[in-house]
């Protein structure tokens, strides 16, 4: 799960909210949440929506932990 998008919902209240902050579906929340990554552009959006509570450094970071936390596939 991220942290930080779990962070973003709470600061806005819930997923159906911080989707139309953003400008996405609730379903694309629920993916990031569940750990699915985030695409660039929506990254601003973000912010925005948090009214700068979360930064684009704590979000992109989120993402990297994310894969480093990620099994070895090999």
């Amino acid at each position: 799960m991220n942290s930080v998008i779990k962070r973003a919902i709470s600061i806005v209240g819930s997923q159906k909210e911080l989707a139309k902050k953003v400008g996405v579906d609730q379903s694309a929340v629920s993916k990031w949440l569940r750990g699915g990554g985030i695409r660039s552009q929506y990254i601003p959006g973000l912010v925005a929506a948090t009214n700068g509570q979360l930064t684009a450094v704590e979000i992109i970071d989120s993402l990297n932990t994310e894969i480093i936390a990620e099994p070895d596939q090999a």
